[in-house]
């Protein structure tokens, strides 16, 4: 268990992973979700220390550095409200774990399905790394509990928004890379993902991803490649709205809205999917 002492600065080469990107949030509430009445206002270190315990111990792993899971389960929200005792937030963390994500899950697939092609392997590993299966792995471990959010994302349902639970998860992986290196974090990513990687069917999956399925669609018929554009955004911070555009040739063929960049281009893809048909 991690002990309940007074978290340190991050030195070494994590202290380099403490910056800021934009907060793309969705609002649609998962299963296994937790009020925002649940959490307390200002969690106090023991009771943070006490979750995030719980959480790591699911995994069977022990931070040798605290402080990396600390930051990784920080919102920039609570750390901008809590600057003088924060040692940062997670967004380069998330930034770092999707990579190391996407390298675990290449390979696995790789081992596991050798009579595959690239295009059909890339078709699952999207499959796995969606917003929605992050966000129910994140619930299904319990990250509501340990995460740390501000007063206004606390207030808007944060903890059960599938955006930010889905951030929130490749955060830690990044963190978990940095604290146990590549062959422990693989060995624990690939016991999470076990049960999805050996029953994957490809066509509850495949089905939600429009973007996939009109680049596909683009590329077979005209060798081209489909273009998102950000058009505008739209509330606060903690919830806004996205709205995009696709253009194919230059010419915009749909257009999507959503609570997140990425779910406002799959609402574009699908208007788009729709527009052909």
């Amino acid at each position: 268990m991690i002990s309940e002492k007074s978290i340190e600065p991050v030195t070494g080469p994590a202290a380099h992973i403490i910056d800021s990107v934009d907060d793309n949030v969705g609002t649609a509430v998962i299963a296994n979700t937790v009020s925002p009445e649940a959490l307390p206002a200002e969690p106090s270190q023991s009771i943070w220390l006490t979750r995030m315990n719980e959480l790591v111990a699911t995994m069977g792993y022990q931070f040798n550095n605290p402080d990396l899971a600390l930051q990784a389960l920080t919102h920039k929200s609570f750390h901008f409200e809590h600057l003088v005792n924060s040692v940062g937030h997670n967004e380069r963390f998330e930034f770092l774990g999707d990579a190391v994500l996407d390298l675990v899950l290449t390979a696995e697939l790789m081992r596991l399905h050798p009579e595959r092609p690239e295009g059909e392997l890339s078709k699952i590993r999207a499959s796995l790394v969606n917003e929605t299966i992050l966000a129910e792995i994140a619930a299904e471990l319990n990250f509501q509990k340990a995460i740390r959010l501000g007063k206004g994302e606390k207030q808007s349902g944060g903890a059960n928004k599938p955006r930010l639970l889905a951030s929130f998860i490749e955060a830690f992986f990044g963190a978990l890379f940095l604290d146990a290196g590549y062959d422990r974090a693989r060995v624990i990513i690939e016991n999470i993902f076990s049960r999805r990687l050996h029953d994957l069917d490809l066509t509850v999956h495949y089905k939600d991803d429009f973007k996939t399925r009109f680049q596909e669609k683009l590329q077979g018929e005209s060798k081209t490649t489909p273009q998102y554009v950000l058009d505008s955004e739209e509330g606060p911070d903690h919830d806004k709205i996205f709205h995009v555009s696709v253009k194919v040739f230059e010419r915009v063929v749909a257009t999507g809205s959503g609570r997140s960049k990425k779910q406002a281009e799959q609402e574009a893809a699908r208007h788009a999917l729709e527009g052909s048909l």
